[in-house]
């Protein structure tokens, strides 16, 4: 599969990718708002940020939306995702790091000089560590969560 950049005609089409991921995730219990992420792949997709695809068929089964900002504490600038995923049908190692391989690159032309990328879903946290860490990625903490 090839990765191609998304355009904004794509948000519709991510926006339902990232139901699957939603649904089967630690944020299933928080309601998915199907607009308010169309809306912000668009937005990437236009030039806010990134949006990276991969097609099977011609539909969209997997990608990294993500963009560069300067640290809170620092004018130095470094690369985030909001999201990555490949639909469980269409994940293979070959996929996965041509995507990441190709959000880092952009990130980088951006100017960056970190990319970080989290593991927030619950999903297969340790073989995603693992493969983050032969990607050449390293462990910068932990994330906690409580109802309140």
């Amino acid at each position: 599969m090839k990765v191609e950049v998304a355009t904004p005609d794509d948000a519709a089409e991510i926006a339902a990718l990232g139901q699957i991921l939603h649904d089967t995730s630690s944020y299933a219990a928080i309601p998915y708002n199907v607009a308010k992420v169309e809306a912000l792949m668009r937005s990437l997709a236009a030039g806010a940020g990134v949006v990276f695809v991969v097609r099977k068929d011609g539909a969209i089964v997997g990608g990294i939306a993500g963009g560069v900002t300067e640290w809170w504490f620092s004018d130095e600038r470094h690369g985030y995702e909001f999201s990555f995923f490949v639909r469980e049908d269409a994940r293979n190692a070959f996929t996965a790091v041509k995507l990441v391989n190709s959000f880092r690159i952009w990130c980088a032309r951006q100017g960056a000089k970190k990319v970080r990328l989290g593991i927030t879903t619950g999903i297969h946290e340790d073989s995603t560590g693992k493969f983050y860490r032969m990607l050449g990625f390293e462990p910068a903490g932990t994330l906690f969560s409580l109802e309140v």
